[in-house]
Order: structure tokens, then sequence, then C-alpha cells
């Protein structure tokens, strides 16, 4: 499609000007803070813009204009330069904190080539006046100006500057009569602190909008548009009056757009320093007669195209490293893209740390892609719907603009640090509120992050509950467990490991491994791969043996260090700990220095430990592993103390280096890149029914603590206690949906990124548990986990034995109704629940 329509221009080349000027005059007028609606010309019923629709009607007119950001001083300085805000580095208005930093961020306009400065060497003397963020006029190539810059004179956005407008036009009129005078051509930046706040209107024009039904702010904001308007009509007729009207393109768009609240002063959400259109839209006006017809543009442009447009009108080489085009010649505009960045700017010389929304127009379609992971991406016809209120759901249109949209500006993608410790059931926390267990670390990520009340594995066991955190399936799509062949290719081509590293993550995984891959498989999607195993403590090390815990954490912080660069990472750090050292009669093996940890702390008798609860049980689940490794942990009280502390005590040794690794991240500047996930491959029956160990389907071995600390999150969600049913095959996918990669149709699990935010309405209210381990001593099992009923079906046994929880009733799940008359048809329910969820 042509940019413009034949019949609306006729450019001729530069030098060829109506009264012999080889130059034309520029006369740049920007609003600052009115909405794109509001103008006379642009349909708006009430306020009142003359002067301003008198331009539009003698000007190339694009109604679907736009400014690459929604915040003065960033999109003041594409203005300024002709680049995206996060090619000139200044994103925000501040640096963050304020009061450090203010100096570097005006090294950013002096680094760069600016609009007035290529004009200036092209012969042009350039007036700045009004709103200036850049300190000094002449930092931004302005030979003369009104903004001084310095900050213990009140210098910050434009000081002097800013009475323009207001108080006077002497000095641009000044200024264009002595341009003409000596015949030199001029820039002159009119860029008026209007009609932005204070909305302090003369009397005269605020008495026009006080009418019945407007509020006084409402009648502010518009008195102030019109005074706006006036000053670009006194403007407008000084270049008329002094014969300059047809040497001079006049340039007129807005800085950001803005929705006048009722009530008080401010705007409304959806406009200023958002990428919606309330923001982002503005009107561009381009006039000089007898080189640019009047007449109207419908496709999408950009503000990021008026220094190229305004360099080529003046016979300046337009520089190759402004990405807009000349309007007046280009034939393809192509998208139009943008960005939304904090008010304030997080990290100098580092965009992306303020990046909040990328937006991409294209035709009629826009779409906005926020990092916020709670908010998902946005589809709108803006054509049809210019106010965003009705999102779309068209899947190939969404996937074809993000493709455009990275390619533009691919976001900083994450860093990802899993880190999984074996044997931790969920309330083996001190944020959970356990009487003795202090875990800090965890506790901090929980405060910061997100903390996941019901997070379930499917099947109770590591070797089957880690190749579930990998590939998304449940072990009877996967398979695996111990006693079953290795897993080949095409899972290990699904690992989350497989994905990210293909999507140029670097990769790495250290400590207990737990499955078993084909030889040479997982071999291309590991960039670093340090499998770690028990003993604890070596032997051959001594007393000065370094604990597994603390040698994991120490690789990990290895690999932290080697981080170079933008490719973002992905490490798994898989601690062995709390799990017992089955070889070794101690069983639990902390780290020397915690061995005395709790020493004085009261250790209770575990929950359900009475004789009775496991005299209940079914003669099978009697004989079990179960109950054989708790001879080994905690047949006596001296051993249950002793184990239980220990128990702890490896828990506060994975604290302690979990903590270390934060704090790596926090030393290399990586922390507020890194998104963390806490998890455990399975819980753990610490002597609760007469029970060690897991495998069987009640709470202290299904449900493991989940915990994600991503720093994205804004400060009202840090903290939150999420409700919904989660589960270890949900892992992978949420990863890849945190480093925007797809994922693959045979992941099972589902993506947790939706609960960030307002949870969806449609979530999972129970799952499939499954354990089909052959081993004489663990029957296996499947059933379904629900939010009031736990069904369980031990296949294998003769009969085949059924177990009914309520949990309602009866959370700590003793009573088992499944042969009670009176839940017959609650059995029936379940049983058929478990055999729909079998064959899906």
């Amino acid at each position: 499609m042509s940019l413009l329509l034949t019949c609306l221009l006729s450019f001729q080349p530069v030098g060829i000007h109506a009264n012999g000027v080889e130059q034309p005059n520029v006369l740049l007028i920007i609003s600052d803070d009115q909405a794109w609606t509001d103008f006379g010309f642009m349909g708006h019923g009430q306020i009142q813009t003359p002067h301003l629709d008198q331009l539009a009607q003698e000007s190339l007119m694009f109604r679907r204009g736009y400014v690459p950001t929604a915040l003065c001083r960033a999109s003041l300085a594409t203005f300024a330069t002709g680049l995206y805000p996060h090619q000139h580095q200044i994103t925000g208005n501040d640096p963050r904190p304020r009061d450090n930093g203010r100096d570097r961020m005006l090294e950013y306009i002096a680094s760069v080539d600016t609009l007035p400065g290529l004009l200036g060497e092209a012969g042009y003397r350039s007036l700045q006046t009004g709103k200036w963020w850049e300190g000094n006029f002449a930092l931004g190539g302005f030979t003369e100006g009104m903004t001084h810059g310095d900050t213990a004179r009140g210098g910050r956005h434009g000081d002097v500057g800013l009475t323009i407008g207001r108080d006077t036009l002497a000095p641009a009129f000044e200024f264009m009569d002595a341009c003409q005078d000596e015949g030199t051509p001029f820039f002159l930046w009119y860029a008026p602190f209007l009609p932005h706040r204070p909305h302090n209107p003369p009397e005269r024009l605020l008495e026009k909008y006080r009418v019945d039904g407007i509020t006084d702010s409402v009648a502010r904001y518009r008195a102030m548009c019109e005074w706006f308007d006036e000053t670009c009509g006194e403007l407008l007729a000084h270049l008329e009056e002094r014969g300059l009207e047809e040497d001079t393109l006049v340039v007129f768009a807005v800085d950001n757009g803005w929705v006048q609240l009722e009530e008080t002063s401010g705007y409304a959400p959806r406009s200023k320093r958002t990428a919606y259109e309330g923001g982002v839209r503005t009107p561009i006006l381009l006039r000089w007669p007898g080189h640019i017809e009047a007449g109207e543009q419908p496709q999408p442009v950009s503000t990021i195209d008026l220094a190229p447009t305004i360099l080529a009108a003046c016979g300046v080489q337009v520089p190759e490293a402004l990405p807009g085009v000349d309007l007046l010649t280009a034939t393809d505009h192509g998208p139009v893209f943008g960005a939304a960045y904090t008010h304030d700017v997080i990290k100098l010389g580092d965009p992306s740390r303020s990046l909040l929304t990328r937006w991409v127009l294209r035709d009629s379609h826009k779409l906005l892609v926020h990092t916020d992971p709670s908010k998902p991406e946005e589809l709108y016809n803006v054509v049809e719907d210019p106010f965003e209120e009705r999102p779309l759901e068209d899947a190939a249109t969404q996937a074809a603009l993000r493709t455009e949209l990275d390619a533009w500006y691919p976001a900083r993608r994450p860093n990802l640090l899993v880190v999984v410790t074996d044997d931790q059931r969920f309330d083996q926390l001190s944020c959970e509120g356990h009487p003795v267990l202090q875990t800090p670390n965890m506790d901090r990520l929980a405060a910061e992050g997100l903390r996941f009340a019901n997070s379930f594995v499917t099947t109770s066991i590591c070797a089957a509950s880690r190749a579930s955190l990998m590939t998304s399936r449940w072990e009877g799509s996967h398979g695996y467990t111990f006693g079953t062949p290795a897993m080949g290719k095409q899972l290990a081509d699904e690992t989350y490991f497989a994905r990210l590293h293909e999507a140029g993550y670097s990769t790495g995984f250290i400590g207990k491994w737990g499955v078993r891959f084909d030889p040479g498989v997982m071999s291309e999607h590991l960039d670093t791969y340090q499998p770690l195993s028990p003993p604890y403590l070596r032997a051959r090390d001594g007393e000065d043996a370094r604990h597994l815990t603390d040698r994991a954490a120490d690789k990990a912080i290895g690999f932290i260090k080697q981080q170079e660069g933008d490719q973002p990472f992905c490490l798994t750090l898989s601690f062995n700990a709390p799990h017992a050292e089955d070889s070794n009669p101690l069983q639990y093996i902390p780290p020397r220095d915690l061995a005395e940890l709790h020493a004085d702390a009261a250790v209770a008798l575990p929950p359900l430990s009475e004789p009775s609860v496991f005299e209940a049980l079914p003669e099978f689940l009697r004989g079990s592993l179960n109950r054989e490794r708790w001879g080994w942990r905690f047949d006596t009280r001296e051993k249950q103390v002793q184990r239980t502390l220990d128990y702890w005590r490896m828990i506060a040794g994975v604290d302690r280096a979990l903590g270390r690794v934060l704090d790596a991240l926090d030393e290399q500047g990586l922390a507020q890149d890194t998104v963390v996930v806490f998890t455990s491959d399975n819980g753990y029956f610490l002597g609760e029914r007469g029970f060690a160990g897991k495998w069987l389907i009640y709470e202290e071995s299904v449900r493991v603590p989940l915990i994600i600390h991503d720093p994205r999150l804004p400060e009202g969600q840090r903290g939150s206690l999420v409700d919904q049913v989660v589960l270890n095959v949900d892992l992978a996918p949420t990863l890849l949906a945190l480093a925007g990669v797809e994922v693959p149709e045979s992941y099972e699990g589902r993506s947790l990124v939706p609960l960030f935010g307002q949870a969806p309405e449609s979530w999972r209210s129970d799952f499939l548990y499954e354990h089909r381990m052959s081993h004489p001593a663990i029957p296996k099992s499947e059933g379904v986990r629900g939010e009031r009923w736990v069904y369980a079906r031990y296949y294998e046994q003769e009969p085949v034995y059924e177990q009914l929880f309520d949990l309602r009733s009866d959370p700590l799940q003793l009573t088992n109704l499944a042969a009670d008359p009176a839940f017959e048809k609650v059995l029936i329910a379940q049983r058929g629940r478990c055999d729909e969820l079998l064959g899906q």
C-alpha cells in the first residue's frame, strides 16, 4: 500500500521553495498532555481549537499518529533524536533514586545526533522554548534556547523555557524575525507547558467551559486546550504577517495523551504513561504551502518519523541509524511500534529494566505485551474499537504481531533459577507456621513472591516426579520410574532444558538428577551438567568435609558468576537434602556446624502417631516399605527426636545455601532479572500414621511447597497466597511461558502464569494421582485428589482396595468411607472420575 495517496501529496524537490528560499524554516509545535480526541478537527464537540483546526485543513493530516512512549521526557527525546527510547536511553523522567544519576542522564542526549544539531550543521539557527528535560539547550544541539538546566536554579524540565506560551511568546517572535532579517533558515522548538497542569487557564476561557454537568477539573482542562490553541494561532499569524508562511514547514504533534479525570486534576487510567490509545495516539500535521498538498492519510505513522521527514525536507542527509521514515516519500510505513516504561528509570543504561509494556500496531490490529507476568497479552482492532474495550481472540494475528514485535525490540527474557529439594513436604518451612524450623531465605522468596497453598505431585517418588517436572507429563505418559527403561530422545527433546536451550538460554543442572535418559540424548540440551549424590560428608575429606548441600551451592554460584552478556540462563539447582542417606545408620546427615541447631527445641510426637491410626490401615499398608523405613527412623522416642531434628537441620542447611545463591545473584547484578522457583519433588512422612517415606496419596506424601519469586510482579501482588490446585507437571510450561517460549502440545500440565494475577475462571479442581513402580513392598495405586474428595484405588490388591476420604469433615484422612453405603454414589462418581482422567 502506498503510504501517501497520490492525490493528496505534491512534493517538490528540496531547494525549489515558493519564494526562492533554498531551505524551509521549520516550526515544530508539540502539545503537552492532550488527548488525541481533544481537538475540533478530531471531532471533539466542546473543546474549541479553531487555529489548529485551520492548520489541519491546510495540512497533510495523519489522524492515526502515535508516540513511541507516553511519557513527556522520553517522548520529547524521540522528537529531538528520531530514536526510540530504548535507543536514546531516556525512558523515564528521572533517575531512580531521583537525587542520583541526573547528570548521567544528560550524557545520553549529548552522545547522539539530534535534529537541531544536524540542522545546525546545514546552516540553521535553532531555538528551544518550552519543555526541555535535557539540561542546557546546547546539549540538544540548539544554537539558542530559553532553558538553562541549572538544577541549583530550579532546572529540571524547562525552567525559564516554561514561560513560553503561558507568559509570553516574545522570544519566539524575536527569533523568527532575527533569522528572517539575516536570511538564515530557522528551526523553532515550541513545546509549551500547555495544556499540562497546573490547569490554570485565563478566567475568560474557563467561563466558557463552566457549563451544567461539567466538573471544574474537566472545565479547566478544556479551557487549557483552547489556551494552547490560542498561542499556536499567534505563532502561525506571525509567520503570515512576516510573509514566512510559504517558507515554513509546520509540524504538529502531541508528546503523549491525556484523559482528564472528572473530579481531580489528574489523568485517568489507560492514558498518559500507558501503551493504550489514550496514551500513545496523537494527530500529526504537516503543512508546507506549495509543497505538501492538504489532505488526510489513514495509515498509522509515528513521531519517530518526524526527524527523518524534517531532515529530508530541509535537504539534510538522514542518518542511517534513524528507524523512522520520511513521511513525504516512503511507499510503505510498515508496523508502528512503541513501549511503556516506569516513570523513574530503574537502571541507567539498561532500558529493559524499566520496561512495562511493548506494543505493535499493523493496520487495524494492535498487540500489547506486558512484562508483568500477571497481565496477559492484549489484542485489539483499534479502528473498530478505538478505546480498546473489546479484546480479541485471534491466535494467528496475535502470533504474527508478536513475531514482528520481538524482531523490533526483544524484551529482556528473565533468567530462571529452579531450586528443588528432596523429600520436603509443604509444611516444612517457617513461613508455613512451623513451630521450630527457621527458613528465612525460603520465607523471603515467599514474602516477595507467590506462595502456592495447594501444590501437589502427581506421583510421590523422586524418579517419576522429577521426570514429570522435566517433561510436563504424568507417570503414565512418560513411563519412567525406578526399574523402567531410560527415557529416549523424544522425551529429552521435550524437557524444559531442551526447549529453553533451543530458544537461546544457557542451561545448567547441578545436584540430584534422579532420572535416566538414553546415553547422549541430553548432552546438547545442557551447557552445564554437574550431578551430585551422597554421601553428604565424604570420608576422604576428613574433618574438613564440606557438606553436599554446600558443594551444590558452590557450583551454582560458580555457574552464576560465569554468566556473561545478555544471554539468559536457566539453572536447576537440585539439592539431595533433606533426603535420608539410606545406607547411613544416622539417616539424616546435616552440615557439621548445624549439628546442634535447635538442640533445646521441643520435638513433639508426630500427629497421627497413635498405634490405633496405624492399626486401622489395611494389612498391605501395615506391611509396606513405609512401615519398614519407619523402623529405621522413628520407632523409638529417642530416635524420633534425633532424626526429626536432623531432618530440620538439613532443611536449615538448604535454606542457608539458598541464601548464598540468592546473594550471588545480587552481587552479579542479576537478582532483578531472575525468576526463582522453589519446590520439592515429593512430600514425606515424618512418623505420621506410623510411616516414613512417601508413595501414598496422603497429604503428607503428595503435597509440596511451591514458591515463585518474580521480581517483575507489582508490589501489590508480592507475598500473595495462591489457592488453586497446582502440580509438578505445571513447572515446565510455567518456565517456558515466563521465557516467552511456545509450550509444546505434548505438555500435559498448565502454565501457572495466569494465576499470577486475577485467577482465570476455569482451573482444575482435581487431578489424577498414580504410583506404578514395581516394588514388592510399595503397593501400586491410582486415584483422584479433589478439593473435597480423595479417592485411591490399589488396583493390584486382591480384591482391589479402595479408599474415599472427605477432606471437608476429615482433613486428616482417617476415616475411609469407601465401604459406607451412605457414600456409595460418591464412591461411584469418584471411581468414574479416576477412569475419566486415566483415559485423557
